[in-house]
């Protein structure tokens, strides 16, 4: 070493570079497919829900109260009926397209299904609307008013079936073009055009635009993920797959009774005016639930992969929920009266204590996600429906004897069964262990190569 090559005793040591160690984190949690997969369906999610926000301020404005409140129940419905007719095939997608061998098989046969079962849920729905929700009745003008209905609500399930293909392949990005970006530009242009037919007209918005990205990802599972899907019915492939799909359908079948049912109960109760002001609530808090909800399909999606241990993936969901959903509650609380402002004082005036309710209960909500998607991994299937019989037996049972004392009661009902069914699932993991999840059928040979 020369002399002015040697360092000087005085000269300072290297500093560690901190943005190095920053570069360095940011790029691990690119590479990492849970949170890749999960930064791509909370982005979906926002930017669907900001639409949303931008639907329902445009709706306060264009409709009369009482019209958003019947619209918003009759929402609510269809939300439940595509629900329904899943079958539980969103989550048997998830679970088994990723080691599956016949791809287009499995797609085919569960979008066949679940048109069929569209048809026939929602065509039953118009049928007994008159006696099941009287308030509804609006849906029998017509009818051309009762096939659209019934057409919007296929396309819906459609659409949701079809997010799950996305998700089983970590594809969510198509996720945000589809429903994030083009779902919500037709969500936004169509309540202007539909304004002179009442509460109908609302529905039909909303409806039009989940028909579209319906289409639209269909096109995208054929050209993009290279599936082809196509009219077609297995019965080989779905008995196959027949148990872990019922089972999944009657345990999110009764998660999603009371957010459906309550805002019905509410609209009976209270009338439609206060089922408005509870709507616009729910969506509001429902921004701090879809961080949950988004991380939770990741966590589904990355544990069903082939080879992937279970126990790491389920710690870095937990605290990535926790991480996301504290923060968002503490802001929503602070923000809730100048947020329901923006629809206007009278939402403000009576629905500030209901957004605070339901924005805390997001804490449970949170909970009580993450341990059911370690119980749908697990394959634990009888525990999953017992918490959701609980889920749907607490909300309803607070709901319906104290609702009558204030609509924050509905939003109560909402975090204390979700709490009480997030206690029993977490339960029965700690009983049943966190085992490494059942690898699905249809997996690959060694050697076999794969067909779509």
């Amino acid at each position: 070493m020369t002399l002015a090559t040697r360092p000087c005793a005085t000269d300072p040591a290297p500093v560690p570079r901190r943005t190095d160690a920053g570069r360095a984190r940011i790029a691990a949690a690119v590479r990492d497919p849970l949170l890749r997969n999960s930064f791509y369906l909370l982005a979906t999610t926002a930017l669907g829900a900001a639409a949303g926000f931008a639907f329902w301020i445009l709706v306060a404005r264009l409709y009369p109260a009482a019209d958003v409140g019947r619209a918003s129940s009759l929402l609510s419905s269809l939300s439940l009926l595509s629900y329904f007719s899943l079958f539980g095939l969103g989550s048997t997608l998830v679970r088994h397209l990723p080691t599956s061998d016949r791809r287009a098989e499995e797609t085919s046969t569960a979008l066949s299904t679940v048109v069929v079962a569209s048809v026939v849920v929602s065509g039953a729905f118009v049928v007994l609307v008159p006696w099941a929700a009287p308030e509804l009745g609006f849906l029998h003008g017509s009818p051309m008013r009762a096939v659209v209905f019934v057409v919007l609500a296929t396309g819906a399930a459609v659409n949701l079936l079809t997010d799950s293909v996305f998700v089983a392949f970590r594809t969510s990005k198509v996720n945000l073009a589809v429903n994030g970006l083009l779902m919500s530009l037709v969500k936004l242009g169509l309540p202007v055009a539909f304004v002179g037919f009442g509460a109908f007209g609302v529905f039909a918005a909303s409806g039009a635009a989940s028909t579209v990205a319906a289409a639209a990802s269909v096109l995208a599972i054929r050209r993009v993920l290279r599936i082809a899907v196509r009219p077609a019915f297995s019965w080989r492939m779905l008995r196959s797959t027949l148990g872990y799909s019922l089972s999944s359908y009657l345990s999110g079948s009764l998660n999603l009774v009371p957010q459906i049912v309550l805002p019905i109960v509410v609209l009976q109760t209270l009338g439609p005016v206060p089922a408005a002001t509870y709507f616009v609530a729910f969506q509001i808090a429902n921004l701090v639930n879809s961080a949950s909800y988004a991380i939770g399909e990741a966590l589904f999606a990355e544990a069903s992969q082939a080879g992937v241990a279970l126990a790491p993936v389920a710690r870095r969901s937990g605290k990535a929920i926790a991480l996301a959903t504290v923060p968002a509650v503490l802001v929503v609380c602070l923000l809730a009266r100048p947020v329901l402002t923006v629809f206007g004082p009278r939402y403000a005036a009576d629905g500030t204590a209901t957004l605070i309710a339901f924005t805390v209960s997001a804490l449970a909500v949170a909970f009580n996600t993450w341990v059911s998607f370690l119980l749908k991994v697990t394959r634990q299937l009888v525990a999953m429906v017992v918490s959701n019989v609980v889920l749907a037996a607490v909300v309803l049972a607070v709901a319906v004897s104290r609702l009558d004392h204030g609509l924050q009661w509905a939003a109560v009902a909402w975090g204390v069964g979700n709490l009480a069914s997030g206690i029993v699932a977490g339960a029965a993991l700690l009983a049943g262990g966190l085992r490494e999840p059942y690898s699905g059928r249809h997996r690959r040979r060694r050697g076999e190569r794969e067909t779509a």
